[in-house]
């Protein structure tokens, strides 16, 4: 039988854009290039759901949009990867969106608007498609619908969480139960760090499972991972694309995806991470660089 597996997090429509000296308030920043093919993209779950119905799994969205066109087409283009969308929310007047400016040294500028209409909680049918799921995979989203999956998750059903170091959606005591409770945690350096901030003084491999498997990623630098009494590090191969939006999301996708199909191999899941971001940055770089990369 196919695994079903819930994908739990905000939605957006995101609009990545390459631009000229970033002049902040002193002055008018300019677009150089636009980035997202198609303009604009599907963000948020939308990287996590694809990759994970690509993987083959039976995948459904768990998430919020506006009832608005783009709302709409969000959904349309989600059915179309394969997921399920009975669990997508349909409210307010817009749908979230991201705005993400990337200037010429690397520095970049993120705005997300949220839309008109936070949620508060799970509706019925999102309870129902979560309680048909042996996988979540968790990322960020409302605090009230994060508190609402932990609260309903039966001890067999496998918790994965991508973490982002936002504040607004994880309290301190959110983050020790999520931990508790996962068994795949992805993590860039940075939110590490935003991690141990909430731990302190206990570390994070005190307070995940020893059988879960934690992967943290550190850009070109390469991949740290630890399962169980396993521990190690990966290279990668460093890909100059310009907008890495998604990339993350996509490794926890194919990480996850591997580890359902053989758990006791996480080195195996790590490396089909980063297989996967690698394939989607460099399909983001012009043609030829992308050769030299291959």
């Amino acid at each position: 039988m196919t695994t079903r597996v819930a994908v739990v997090g905000y939605a957006s429509v995101d609009h990545a854009m390459a631009t000229e000296e970033f002049r902040g308030a002193r002055g008018t920043t300019l677009i150089r290039e636009r980035l997202s093919d198609p303009w604009p993209d599907i963000g948020g779950i939308a990287y996590a759901a694809r990759g994970l119905a690509e993987a083959g799994l039976d995948v459904s969205a768990v998430t919020w949009v506006g009832a608005d066109a783009l709302g709409q087409e969000y959904t349309e283009r989600l059915a179309s990867a394969g997921v399920n969308t009975a669990g997508v929310v349909a409210a307010g007047e817009r749908t979230p969106s991201c705005y993400l400016f990337y200037g010429p040294e690397g520095d970049t500028v993120v705005v997300y608007d949220p839309g008109d209409r936070m949620p508060t909680g799970l509706t019925e049918v999102q309870r129902e498609v979560l309680a048909g799921c042996d996988w979540v995979c968790l990322l960020v989203g409302p605090r009230s619908a994060t508190i609402d999956v932990l609260r309903m998750l039966r001890p067999e059903q496998r918790l994965a969480w991508g973490v982002k170091g936002d504040p607004d959606a994880y309290t301190a005591a959110l983050v020790h139960r999520l931990l508790f409770r996962l068994s795949v945690l992805t993590f860039s350096a940075r939110e590490r760090v935003f991690l141990e901030r909430m731990l302190t003084p206990r570390t994070l491999r005190d307070r995940t499972p020893a059988e879960a498997l934690l992967v943290e990623t550190n850009g070109a630098a390469g991949i740290r991972f630890w399962h169980g009494a396993h521990r190690g590090a990966l290279s990668v191969t460093p890909i100059d694309a310009v907008d890495t939006t998604g990339a993350g999301d996509v490794l926890f996708a194919a990480t996850v995806a591997s580890m359902i199909e053989q758990p006791e191999d996480g080195e195996r899941a790590v490396r089909h991470g980063v297989d996967a971001a690698t394939g989607l940055l460099r399909g983001r770089l012009p043609a030829t660089l992308r050769i030299r990369t291959e």
